[in-house]
């Protein structure tokens, strides 16, 4: 689906911060039955279907042992609860991925489905045109070579169809609409039940403070992830102090993007991998 950059100027408009309101579109009362998302080490038949369809590959940043499943409970456009959610993330994140579906689950915010991209063979566009939420998938990022955050288990998508992907013919004016059904949702000031904007306040409490739907280019309304210095670390410690750092970064999420731009990489690196405690004490009193 395309629209010129003319018709485009009409509906490429500053989000409303929804997120902020007492009156969310999608919510009418907490959801009655009890919370079930789960997270859990990946099963063998399960890693076998990863490594099958090359989801994982042995070049990933992300030892497969390393990844976890979060088993979630949502409700679909329907209202009707699901319980067979299944998103793969790096296992570091886990505890707050489940916090964030548990809220959305409480919130009543619609979800079509969450299935792992083995599934479609790790093909984005069948997931997204099926639109499918989901997490890992090693890749590049669209039209690069650097690793997505996909690849490491700490990008997730949400409701493609309600939440597009944009990338642009700039010479031409041209947007191109991934999936092309997305078209019905551009409009952004309309909001309608499955937009993202509501909830993006869920994901950034809880580390996931990067959102594409802020960028300029692409525009990524479904994606939602830590920074990038985030994943760097964590692909160096170990689960347990992974989790921990995780927590710190959730802690810190109103601040976390600019507390991070204090730091040096390398040197960080550097002092985890030579004394872990003095790293957290480091950061602690940042």
């Amino acid at each position: 689906m395309r629209i010129s950059s003319w018709d485009f100027a009409y509906v490429r408009i500053a989000c409303i911060k929804l997120s902020e309101r007492n009156d969310p579109i999608f919510i009418s009362h907490p959801y009655e039955k009890p919370m079930s998302t789960t997270f859990r080490a990946l099963q063998p038949e399960l890693i076998d279907a990863l490594r099958s369809t090359q989801i994982w590959q042995q070049n990933c940043p992300v030892a497969i042992e390393r990844l976890a499943l979060v088993e979630i409970s949502y409700v679909d456009f329907d209202s009707a609860r699901h319980d067979d959610g299944e998103l793969i993330v790096f296992d570091a994140v886990a505890p707050r991925v489940q916090k964030i579906f548990e809220r959305l689950l409480e919130l009543k915010f619609p979800i079509a489905q969450i299935k792992s991209l083995h599934h479609y063979d790790g093909d984005d566009e069948k997931s997204m045109a099926a639109n499918n939420s989901s997490c890992f998938n090693f890749r590049p990022i669209a039209g690069g070579k650097t690793v997505s955050m996909h690849g490491y288990g700490l990008a997730i998508d949400i409701n493609p169809v309600q939440n597009p992907f944009l990338t642009f013919q700039e010479n031409d004016g041209i947007a191109n609409i991934h999936p092309p059904a997305g078209w019905q949702f551009i409009n952004r000031r309309n909001q309608k039940p499955g937009m993202i904007e509501p909830v993006i306040s869920v994901f950034a409490e809880n580390g996931f403070v990067i959102w594409g739907g802020s960028w300029t280019t692409p525009i990524d309304y479904h994606h939602v992830q830590p920074p990038r210095m985030v994943a760097d670390l964590l692909t160096i410690m170990n689960k347990e102090d992974g989790i921990r750092f995780f927590e710190f970064c959730a802690d810190r999420h109103a601040q976390l993007v600019e507390l991070l731009s204090t730091f040096d990489l390398t040197e960080l690196a550097a002092l985890y991998k030579s004394d872990s405690d003095l790293f957290f004490d480091k950061i602690s009193i940042a």
